[in-house]
C-alpha cells in the first residue's frame, strides 16, 4: 500500500498496481491497474482517474472511471463525470457532474490512456 502524505504535492501521472491513499495534493492523471484508490479527507485531486475501486472522502475535480465501484462519503466534494457500474453517494456528499452507470464501464476503466502528443 502506498500513502501520499499531507505535505506532498504530485504533478504528473501516477500508475499503480497496489492500493493508494492520498492525503496530499495530486494534479494530473491517476491510473490504477489493480488495487483501490482512497482520497482521504485532507486529500485534494485535480486529476482524471482510471481504476477498479475508488473511495473519496476529500476533494476531487476530474473524471473518474472505476471498473467495480465509486463511493463518495459524507465529506466528499467531487466535480466531474463518474463512470462505473456501481456507485454509492452517502448522505452529505457534494457532487456536481454526470453519472454514467454503463455496465461496460469495466472495459472503459481499463482502457489504455491516450498517448500524449
Amino acid at each position: 500500500m502506498t500513502t501520499i502524505g499531507p505535505s506532498l504535492i504530485i504533478s504528473g501521472e501516477i500508475t499503480s498496481r497496489e492500493d493508494i491513499t492520498i492525503h496530499g495534493r495530486v494534479k494530473g492523471h491517476v491510473r490504477m491497474d489493480a488495487g483501490g484508490l482512497l482520497v482521504a479527507p485532507t486529500g485534494n485531486m485535480d486529476a482524471n482517474v482510471l481504476g477498479t475501486r475508488v473511495t473519496i472522502h476529500g476533494t476531487v475535480a476530474g473524471d473518474i472511471a472505476a471498473a467495480e465501484r465509486i463511493e463518495l462519503t459524507p465529506t466528499a466534494n467531487v466535480t466531474g463525470t463518474l463512470t462505473t457500474p456501481s456507485i454509492v453517494l452517502q448522505d452529505g456528499a457534494t457532487f456536481n457532474g454526470v453519472v454514467d452507470m454503463d455496465r461496460s464501464a469495466k472495459a472503459k476503466a481499463h482502457k489504455p490512456a491516450p498517448a500524449a502528443a
